[in-house]
């Protein structure tokens, strides 16, 4: 069955908090822009390497729309709580030059960090992209954004260091995911989404 962008499935996260898995929508603009004025300054400078104080308009409008077969963001965001802009947001951005990958990008509330958000998802971006062929991600890390760069390589990602940084690549096969716990977590989730879709 094609991936269905369409699907809402709804889960929890360990703490019991109800989460709704969503794409995310023009009319998601003030959610956006509220979700970045609430992430403390490194959580935002390891999301954008750099310092600043207001998302750039344009940057907010392409998130926003999303492109059939090139790009998406997917947004946890709590329907029980209006209060709070959401847990996280992840997009893919089809590669230009090689059809085939796809730069990732991930962005998680800092009350919901080391909850798994951003392996959830990753789990759905994962699915969505083998749906329109895309074999593997790439991604970009900070070099002082440990926590991050271990992820990657607890999943089995590639990495090869840039300035300032790192790009990571991970092949979208679930057989060549390692034996780790991160990895183990992942397919928990690849499975879920499937079976919602």
């Amino acid at each position: 069955m094609p991936f269905d962008p369409t699907g809402k499935p709804r889960l929890f996260l360990p703490d019991g908090t109800p989460i709704l898995l969503r794409p995310l929508t023009p009319d998601d603009r003030e959610r956006i822009i509220e979700a970045f004025h609430r992430l403390s300054p490194e959580s935002t400078y390891f999301r954008f390497w750099t310092r600043f104080r207001d998302l750039n308009p344009d940057f907010i409008d392409r998130l926003c729309a999303p492109e059939e077969t090139d790009h998406i963001t997917w947004i946890m965001v709590l329907p029980e709580t209006d209060s709070i802009p959401g847990a996280g947001g992840a997009s893919f951005w089809r590669i230009s030059s090689d059809p085939t990958a796809a730069e990732v990008s991930f962005t998680v509330a800092d009350e919901f960090q080391g909850q798994g958000v951003g392996t959830i998802l990753l789990a759905v971006l994962w699915e969505h992209a083998r749906s329109l062929g895309i074999q593997r991600f790439v991604g970009h890390v900070l070099d002082s954004n440990f926590v991050m760069r271990a992820w990657w390589d607890s999943l089995g990602a590639t990495a090869t260091e840039i300035q300032r940084g790192w790009e990571v690549t991970l092949l979208l096969d679930e057989e060549l995911l390692p034996q780790s716990s991160a990895a183990q977590k992942l397919k928990h989730w690849l499975a879920f989404i499937r079976d919602e879709n």
